[in-house]
């Protein structure tokens, strides 16, 4: 899962991000501790930011992953008859997978 988070620097603002492997905050604050302390890739300027600030996006590489499987299924299940059942929910239930686990990680904020 990424995460996302703005630069603290007053000219630059630019979206950066940082990928874990937390599935809440809590694990993520047991991981890094309350605050992140990363440099901007764009300006290099330190940004500190709250756990609570960082924003997370389903990682699309797995859900392109999931459509290379369907791809797959959708050629070894020709001769039966599956194919449309099996290859159109494959990378649906993945992208709704990714999108539960972001959204769930985003609703829930921890307290200092």
């Amino acid at each position: 899962m990424k995460l996302h988070y703005y630069c603290s620097s007053p000219s630059c603002k630019k979206l950066n991000s940082i990928k874990v492997e937390s599935s809440n905050r809590y694990d993520l604050k047991k991981e890094i501790g309350t605050e992140i302390n990363e440099r901007c890739k764009h300006c290099g300027n330190h940004t500190k930011r709250h756990i609570n600030r960082l924003h997370a996006s389903p990682n699309y590489i797995i859900v392109i992953g999931g459509l290379g499987l369907a791809i797959i299924a959708t050629i070894l299940l020709w001769d039966f008859g599956l194919v449309s059942t099996l290859s159109g929910t494959i990378p649906i239930a993945i992208w709704m997978s990714e999108e539960k686990k972001a959204s769930a990680f985003n609703k829930v904020l921890i307290r200092d």
